[in-house]
């Protein structure tokens, strides 16, 4: 009973000594597969990075365009919140009726 001590009083390399192998083992094999997921999608995003900046190169007037819709479309949808804010009808009298 010497082992069981209050968890605050133990230090981290007690409680990394208390945790099972099998555990430690199964965290190893989850990190070597994340690890290679990872080095299997960095060349295909490297590929969409290279693919998108050489179609920004090619059509420049495309992406232009593009901006210039959606800045348009921002645009349009602010000017339409605000006039809906600014003309909202508020009732010019309120009666709050009150029994006691």
């Amino acid at each position: 009973m010497e082992n069981q001590t209050i968890s605050a009083d133990r230090t981290w390399k007690e409680k990394l000594a208390a945790v099972p192998e099998n555990i430690k083992c199964r965290t190893a094999v989850k990190v070597k597969d994340a690890r290679v997921a990872v080095a299997s999608v960095k060349p295909r995003v490297t590929a969409m990075t290279s693919k998108a900046t050489n179609s920004l190169r090619g059509n420049p007037a495309k992406w232009a365009g593009i901006a210039a819709g959606t800045g348009l479309g921002i645009g349009l949808i602010a000017r339409f919140v605000r006039y809906r804010a600014n003309n909202r009808r508020m009732p010019a009298v309120v009666i709050i009726e009150a029994a006691c």
